[in-house]
C-alpha cells in the first residue's frame, strides 16, 4: 500500500498551477492508495459544484489536472476546517482510488467554529484493502504549546472515533517537530501509536519543512512535523521525503511524505 501525505498550503503559493501540475503528475504517475492533504482551499465566495465543495476547491481542480495522466477513477472526500487567511474556507481532503466504505468528519478540538483557528476538523475516510478494513485520517493538529487545546486530548477523540478494531493510520500536519521537540514528538506516540517513519525498513532524514514557514516563522531550522502513524505495528517498507528539491520539486511550503505499507 503507497501512501502520501503533505500540507499543500492551496492558493498561497507562487506559481500555484505550475506546482499543482507536478503534485498531479506524480500522484497520477505512483499511482498511491490514499492521499491525504491539508490547507486544502477554497474561495468562501467561490460557486458551489457538489454540496459544500466550491468551483475553486484545491483538491477538486486537482483531480482534474491528475485525470489528464490516468484513467484511473479517483474518490474524493473533503471537509471544512476554519476560515483560512480572512478569506478561504480551509479545508483537509482524501484521495482514494479504492471505493469509499465509509466517510466521517469532526472537530477533534474543543474549539468547533469555522471562526476560530484552533478548530481543528478531521477528516476520515475508510477502504478495504486485501480483505480487511482501515481507517484513514488526515489531520493538520494545534501547535503543542497551544494553551486552549491539549494535543493528547485531540488525539484520543480521533482514536476513539470509531469504535472498531481497524487498523487506523493517522496522515498530516501535526505541527509537533520530532527533531527539536522531542518531548512533545514522544507524547503524542504515548496516545498509543507508531511511527512509520521509525518502522520503516528504508528511510531518509524525515525533513518535511526546511525552514521557516507560516506559523513557523521564528523558526528556520529543518523539521519533521509531518507524519503516518498507525495505531497498531506494521510492516513498513520505506519511508520517503517528496516534493523536496531533490526528490521532485518543491510543490508547497511543507514537502510531502510518502511512505509504503506492507499489509
Amino acid at each position: 500500500m503507497k501512501l502520501l501525505t503533505i500540507n499543500v498550503h492551496a492558493w498561497i503559493e507562487e506559481n500555484q498551477d505550475e506546482k499543482m501540475e507536478i503534485l498531479a503528475k506524480v500522484i497520477a504517475e505512483n499511482d498511491y492508495d490514499v492521499v491525504a492533504m491539508q490547507e486544502v482551499n477554497q474561495s468562501m465566495n467561490s460557486p458551489v459544484v457538489f454540496r459544500a465543495i466550491r468551483q475553486d476547491n484545491y483538491g477538486w481542480v486537482l483531480l482534474e489536472k491528475i485525470s489528464k495522466y490516468t484513467d484511473r477513477t479517483y474518490y474524493y472526500h473533503w471537509s471544512n476546517s476554519h476560515i483560512g487567511y480572512g478569506k478561504y474556507d480551509e479545508g483537509l481532503a482524501i484521495i482514494t482510488k479504492h471505493k469509499l466504505l465509509d466517510v466521517d468528519e469532526f472537530y477533534c478540538t474543543r474549539a468547533q467554529s469555522v471562526n476560530t483557528i484552533t478548530s481543528r476538523r478531521i477528516n476520515s475516510a475508510t477502504i478495504e484493502y486485501k480483505g480487511q478494513k482501515v481507517e484513514f485520517y488526515t489531520c493538520h493538529m494545534n501547535l503543542p504549546t497551544n494553551q486552549e487545546e491539549k494535543m493528547a486530548d485531540n488525539i484520543q477523540t480521533i482514536l476513539k472515533r470509531s469504535q472498531t478494531d481497524n487498523l487506523k493510520i493517522l496522515m498530516g500536519d501535526f505541527n509537533t517537530d520530532a527533531i527539536n521537540s522531542p518531548e512533545d514528538y514522544k507524547m503524542i506516540l504515548s496516545q498509543g501509536l507508531y511511527d512509520t517513519y521509525t518502522m520503516a525498513e528504508e528511510k531518509d532524514s524525515g525533513i518535511t519543512v526546511g525552514g521557516n514557514i507560516d506559523g513557523w516563522s521564528k523558526s528556520k531550522e529543518e523539521k519533521r512535523i509531518d507524519y503516518i502513524l498507525s495505531n497498531k505495528e506494521i510492516k513498513v517498507k520505506s519511508s520517503k521525503v517528496i516534493f523536496n528539491g531533490e526528490n521532485h520539486p518543491v510543490v508547497s511550503d511543507h514537502y510531502g511524505l510518502e511512505v509504503i505499507l506492507d499489509l
